[in-house]
């Protein structure tokens, strides 16, 4: 009897674990195509007769003679070359008709070929921001920028109240920054009612305002009722219709519908299906932190009152995201990751290169922060960095231009942040040389 082999059935592979060692190579591509393209630009500045560059039509035929000379075999990289050197000399050429007749030429040659140098230091940083194979792990700009970024806005810690108490001693200057965090702006893929009940989604915008529609009501004018875990003790409660009032028809219907996950999520829950209150571990923090004050009845019993500011609840969502970061939904992971890398890359330009830098608009050009943050995300996710779920990023070009779009529109705590993580680098860096 003959036995014939049956056919293996064609099963559809699914997304490959991508290692260390296949990321980072796809991180330096175009940083090194971008830094030999200036310092052959920079090479050009100096040894060209300033009084040349008055006119503009010698800067374009360099440019092209450059670009025949670095005729690359890879389309990507041939495209993105020629763009990018074409960029380069645009902005030279703008600069040179705007202040030609405002300064001298000698000082304009100056100026562009120091813009350039500082071009370069900035890549070069960005080019050596970690070691190929993770070795020393705490003397790179990665592991470091990381663990300070971490450390003010999404900080670690051995339990929820140590994770609670280093958010809430930054939150003073970073609370924006803070629940920045917790609010993608590709919240409408959410879903505010997961099947899986350990994912921990963004925060919508409908979320937030209920959130602070629920603060306000606790501070206002909570009921008071037993505290189950705890006797002679009452617990403030507001009613779960109240902070659904203000909103009419179905305006919030599926925020009304997933309440109880919602409210687990900011250490809420609901006690005779109507009334919110905070669960123990949230009193405790609040206790600890003056949000709550205890007021003694005639009857003997404490009653626990609410004064909440606008950072309470948000700071627990947060510290509770933090400890459980291996749940995070998708959305939450590509824009925790996104902004971490975001800080990192507009840190180190604010560190390397001055204000009045013309080159600074090709760094935080969209196409070239697509080339460069998608693997830089991808990095921040290994263990000894964010430690969340890498296979969770997106590699959709078009996803990429969606969270990217969001770049520009920063908050001003932002900013002020990212000139914090300059200060940082810079400290960091005396610190590496003299050691």
């Amino acid at each position: 009897m003959s036995y014939k082999k049956k056919t293996t059935r064609n099963v559809r592979p699914g997304r490959k674990r991508e290692k260390w060692t296949d990321i980072l190579p796809r991180y330096l591509t175009f940083l090194t195509h971008m830094r030999p393209i200036l310092r052959e630009t920079r090479r050009i500045i100096i040894d060209l007769d300033a009084d040349l560059l008055l006119d503009t039509e010698i800067l374009d035929k360099i440019r092209e003679e450059e670009e025949k000379r670095n005729f690359r075999k890879v389309r990507a990289l041939s495209e993105f070359s020629a763009m990018y050197r074409s960029n380069i000399y645009e902005i030279i050429k703008d600069f040179l008709v705007k202040y030609r007749n405002q300064i001298p030429i000698i000082d304009i040659k100056d100026y562009i070929i120091e813009f350039l140098y500082e071009s370069v230091g900035a890549l070069n940083v960005l080019s050596h921001i970690t070691n190929p194979d993770e070795a020393n792990l705490e003397n790179t700009y990665l592991y470091v920028l990381t663990k300070f970024i971490e450390e003010r806005l999404f900080s670690r810690g051995r339990n929820l109240s140590i994770i609670y108490s280093k958010l809430l001693g930054y939150s003073s200057d970073l609370y924006d920054c803070q629940r920045h965090m917790l609010q993608p702006h590709t919240y409408y893929r959410e879903k505010l009612e997961s099947s899986d009940l350990f994912e921990i989604p963004g925060i919508s915008p409908k979320v937030y305002n209920i959130i602070n529609n629920v603060t306000s009501l606790f501070n206002l004018d909570p009921n008071f009722g037993e505290f189950p875990e705890r006797e002679n003790q009452e617990l403030p409660m507001i009613l779960k219709s109240e902070v659904f009032d203000p909103y009419i028809d179905s305006i919030a219907n599926a925020e009304e519908e997933a309440i109880e996950q919602i409210s687990e999520r900011f250490g809420l829950r609901i006690i005779d299906g109507i009334f919110l209150v905070p669960r123990e571990d949230l009193v405790d923090l609040l206790a600890e932190n003056n949000f709550l004050r205890k007021n003694s009845q005639s009857d003997g019993k404490v009653r626990l009152i609410p004064q909440l500011s606008n950072e309470s609840l948000f700071l627990y969502y947060l510290a509770f995201a933090s400890q459980r970061r291996g749940f995070l939904s998708k959305e939450l992971i590509n824009w925790i990751s996104m902004n971490f890398a975001f800080l990192i890359y507009m840190g180190i330009l604010k560190w390397k290169l001055s204000d009045q830098n013309i080159f600074y608009p090709i760094f935080k050009d969209l196409q070239t922060n697509e080339k460069i943050l998608p693997y830089l995300m991808k990095l921040l996710c290994f263990p000894n960095y964010l430690g969340i779920d890498k296979m969770k990023i997106r590699d959709s070009p078009q996803y990429r231009k969606e969270i990217f779009n969001f770049i520009g529109s920063q908050i001003d705590n932002l900013k002020d942040f990212i000139s914090e993580i300059a200060e940082f680098c810079e400290k960091f860096d005396k610190e590496r040389k003299n050691n």
